[in-house]
């Protein structure tokens, strides 16, 4: 059952659900519009060749941040994270609905792809997953509405709501857009209980460590054109999917300065 204006007035007076900061204008007859917060990250892919849900993701983001006056034009096909201006609760007996807003999705404005679900015992901002669908820029503003977020009644009050021990909640508490987390579901063991296969990361542990924290954290293009080396090759070692070859430590040993690249006993698949 969906709740109603007067349902939502009521759960937000008892604090059980929680929208900060409210604005009793924002509630509509069975929603409450949510606002445009800042900042936005800004997906900017093109020094990325793959994107492997199963490993933490490479993907470069620019921060942008929002000002009510001077929008950001979003441009066609363009991708962002966003950021709701208001802080949402849902108790354990309430799920939340997230949609965008009619007037802009006649602009083509998409707010979420597939996030349109907020679980009983969330707590924090939520992100849009922002596109244009249209031909043109569309300009996007600080406290702009751009979403709605609905309730309905669970059969009953949830066992474990979000955030709950052992539920690996990616999200919970999160105050700005956040990247994909999806690569955490992939820990020490297969989803099926299978014994886990070689992880790619395991392959190369020391060098990914290395470009995690080197100046090159994100950008194999750069890190690629340092060593001389075609960007997909790097890719594969940065993800630990193959290992480099005898003849490419020199360079590896060159850039990184790690000392297992200064010598290395030659292995048969090297011959």
């Amino acid at each position: 059952m969906v709740l109603s204006d007067r349902d939502i007035r009521r759960q937000i007076a008892q604090g059980r659900i929680v929208v900060d900061p409210y604005d009793d204008d924002a509630v509509q007859p069975a929603s409450v519009d949510l606002r445009l917060g800042s900042p936005l990250l800004i997906e900017e892919t093109a020094k990325l060749a793959l994107i492997d849900p199963r490993q933490q993701s490479d993907m470069q983001w620019r921060t942008v941040e929002l000002d009510e006056s001077v929008p950001y034009p979003l441009q066609p096909g363009e991708f962002a994270l966003g950021i709701t201006a208001e802080n949402i609760e849902i108790p354990d007996d309430i799920v939340g609905r997230l949609d965008g807003k009619s007037s802009l999705g006649r602009l083509g404005l998409v707010v979420h792809s597939t996030a349109g679900f907020v679980d009983p015992g969330w707590k924090g901002r939520l992100t849009l997953e922002l596109s244009n669908l249209s031909g043109i820029p569309i300009n996007l503003y600080l406290g702009m509405k751009s979403s709605q977020l609905s309730f309905v009644w669970l059969s009953s009050p949830a066992e474990r709501p979000y955030g709950s021990a052992g539920l690996n909640s990616k999200y919970q508490g999160q105050m700005g857009p956040v990247p994909s987390r999806f690569y955490q579901n992939y820990n020490d063991t297969e989803a099926s209980g299978r014994t886990p296969r070689q992880r790619g990361h395991d392959a190369n542990p020391g060098l990914r460590e290395w470009f995690h924290a080197s100046e090159y954290d994100g950008n194999v293009a750069a890190f690629a054109e340092a060593l001389g080396v075609n960007q997909r090759t790097v890719e594969e070692w940065v993800y630990g999917r193959a290992r480099p070859s005898m003849r490419q430590w020199a360079a590896l040993h060159r850039v990184t300065g790690l000392a297992e690249y200064a010598t290395r006993t030659l292995l048969p698949e090297d011959a």
